[in-house]
């Protein structure tokens, strides 16, 4: 797929540390992606299995402002009375979880970390107690909202080193439709034009019928575990990164292609301003033009340069945990924010 000279591989990056003792972080699904890593550390906000009427019985309680909340959170309520440091992920963030984490344990640092977008599901965050100390991984939010900018990040145990492909390339791409139908629709057939063997999966509800004999080669209802998601990614060549519209932040695509040494095509254009990008590893498209075969070949045909240590230690979980402790996570030019 691309030329045997590649630039001298780094070093490999050292495996990152477990979460410390004194940190625990909130996401509404504990075993969902490579959280699991951190077991012991990650907590789900519930006590109760959803759905179910005790489920039920909290949503009534939440819509109609009533007490008693607390009473259906789950086990991370015992670790935050322990901890100095807690980390709501905005899907996992409950109305008045920092103000119970506060009452039991004063002292705790409690932030609320916008890993999506600000959207319809949770605008409602906003309202967070402590102003100052709400961060965001978009920097368009950031600015919209002002909100504290954070980068996202990735375990240094799934670092991969590169491999050269033994034949024809293999993209992938996994994600709900979020208004990118069309666009891969009408950029999956450049990219077999130009070489790529596409495994293109788009996860949908949708029972339109008109919908689905559109889209029918691209659709999937098929939901796979991180683990079965992560072992395609590593069989693949090249990972296909188109954000939804609106969206500035880097995806976990992104880190995915960096941390297990693949190429890159995404719509994202403000990773032409990271630390990490270079030109052969990574391929900038518009929506507003689509690229030609040829453009798609000289990319696939430059050599990979395998992304330093260094750069890829400021995406690590360590220096993430970092940027909730008083200090700016990035300056203009840095990692993961555009200047």
């Amino acid at each position: 797929m691309q030329s045997s000279e590649a630039r001298t591989a780094h070093p490999m990056p050292e495996a990152g540390n477990p979460l410390p003792a004194n940190t625990i972080l909130i996401y509404e699904k504990s075993d969902a992606y490579f959280f699991p890593l951190y077991a012991g550390s990650v907590f789900s906000p519930f006590g109760v299995p959803q759905p179910s009427f005790r489920y039920l019985l909290y949503q009534l309680l939440r819509l109609f402002h009533l007490p008693g909340l607390s009473l259906f959170w789950g086990r991370w309520k015992a670790a935050a009375r322990k901890a100095e440091r807690v980390i709501l992920f905005d899907y996992g963030y409950q109305r008045g979880m920092e103000r119970y984490i506060r009452r039991v344990n004063p002292r705790c640092q409690v932030c609320l970390f916008f890993w999506n977008r600000v959207n319809r599901y949770n605008k409602a965050h906003l309202h967070f107690r402590d102003k100052s100390a709400i961060f965001s991984t978009d920097p368009v939010d950031c600015e919209t909202y002002g909100l504290k900018y954070q980068h996202i990040f990735y375990p240094m145990e799934y670092y991969t080193p590169y491999r050269a492909p033994a034949g024809p390339g293999r993209l992938f791409f996994l994600g709900a439709d979020k208004g990118r139908a069309l666009f891969i629709a009408s950029l999956k057939p450049l990219l077999e034009e130009s070489g790529l063997t596409c495994d293109i999966r788009i996860l949908t509800s949708v029972d339109d019928p008109a919908y689905r004999e559109r889209y029918r080669d691209i659709l999937s209802d098929r939901r796979l575990s991180y683990n079965e998601y992560l072992a395609l990614v590593k069989s693949c060549d090249v990972l296909l990164d188109i954000n939804q519209a609106g969206q500035s932040a880097l995806t976990m695509r992104v880190m995915e292609a960096l941390f297990l040494s693949k190429k890159l095509i995404t719509n994202n254009g403000s990773v032409l301003d990271c630390d990490f990008y270079d030109p052969g590893n990574i391929l900038v498209i518009s929506e507003n033009r689509l690229p030609d075969p040829e453009e798609i070949q000289r990319f696939l045909l430059a050599p990979f340069r395998p992304c330093p240590a260094s750069v890829l230690e400021r995406y690590s979980l360590g220096h993430w945990l970092e940027g909730f402790a008083g200090q700016p996570p990035h300056s203009p030019g840095q990692p993961g924010r555009p200047t």
